[in-house]
């Protein structure tokens, strides 16, 4: 499961599981989304629903990288290092374009799951934020990020903030595997019967 939810913040997993659903769907669906949903950005309404402010920092991907996002959610949860390196340092339209000055294939692994799915120790090796990446930049610098990633990213490193603030931990590859799925079996059926 996604969540992890401290006794006390159940009620809150609703509303979480709300704001990850509303922005898979923005991402793999309809591929507009909000990449700026930090707290100030959600409002809690008196009758329950949510409100989602400030689209100040939309993006637009196109179908191909719907597509390549989907299968780098699927690869995470797969841990499947190499298939998580080859789409993050593929050309578009077959992955993210990110290039850097080795191609470490763990180094690439490490930071696509960071930045799209979780902050475990598995990933960071217990280093906080800024040690791992400083790390990562010494193991293999960065020569040209993943342009159509890095919003997306921001997305999913935003709730995972928010969810945070309820002490929750969270695996956004989880909770965005149905809308991933989803899209590869309308768009990449090959692909995704490949993966199961």
């Amino acid at each position: 499961d996604a969540f992890q939810l401290h006794p006390d913040v159940r009620s809150y997993g609703t509303a979480l599981r709300t704001l990850l659903d509303v922005h898979a769907d923005e991402i793999f669906e309809h591929g507009v989304f909000n990449g700026d949903p930090h707290p100030g950005n959600v409002l809690l309404m008196p009758d329950g629903r949510l409100g989602l402010i400030d689209y100040g920092q939309v993006k637009r991907i196109d179908e191909a990288t719907r597509r390549c996002y989907a299968k780098l959610t699927l690869a995470i949860l797969e841990d499947d290092v190499d298939e998580v390196a080859r789409l993050c340092q593929s050309d578009p339209p077959e992955g993210f374009g990110g290039k850097s000055k080795r191609a470490d294939v763990d180094v690439a692994y490490r930071l696509a799951v960071f930045w799209n799915d979780r902050d475990t120790d598995d990933v960071t090796g217990g280093l906080n934020l800024q040690e791992f990446i400083d790390e990562m930049e010494a193991r293999d610098p960065v020569v040209r990020a993943p342009t159509d990633m890095v919003m997306i990213a921001r997305v999913s490193v935003l709730l995972r903030g928010v969810a945070n603030a309820f002490n929750v931990r969270l695996r956004v590859a989880s909770r965005w595997r149905p809308s991933a799925e989803a899209l590869l079996r309308r768009a990449d059926p090959d692909y995704y019967l490949l993966r199961k």
